[in-house]
């Protein structure tokens, strides 16, 4: 009976701190699944929120459009 006792304390415990550990969500940001595009120089697929637009497409970094584009 203790061993009950003490296995339940521990998993209370257990789901205590990992209810403390999860990140609050930003309000404006987006929980579900987010469009992929290809950088224009490799191909290379990225967040459409995290891509670096360019005159001629949108790139996975600022390096790759200024040597596609410059």
């Amino acid at each position: 009976m203790k061993y009950l006792v003490l296995l339940l304390a521990v998993l209370a415990g257990i789901w205590w701190i990992r209810q403390q550990r999860k990140p609050d969500q930003a309000p404006g940001k987006k929980s579900g699944p987010q469009t992929m595009v290809p950088c224009a120089h490799c191909g290379t697929h990225v967040p459409e929120d995290d891509a670096v637009r360019g005159a001629r497409g949108l790139y996975c970094s600022a390096a790759h459009r200024d040597s596609h584009e410059g």
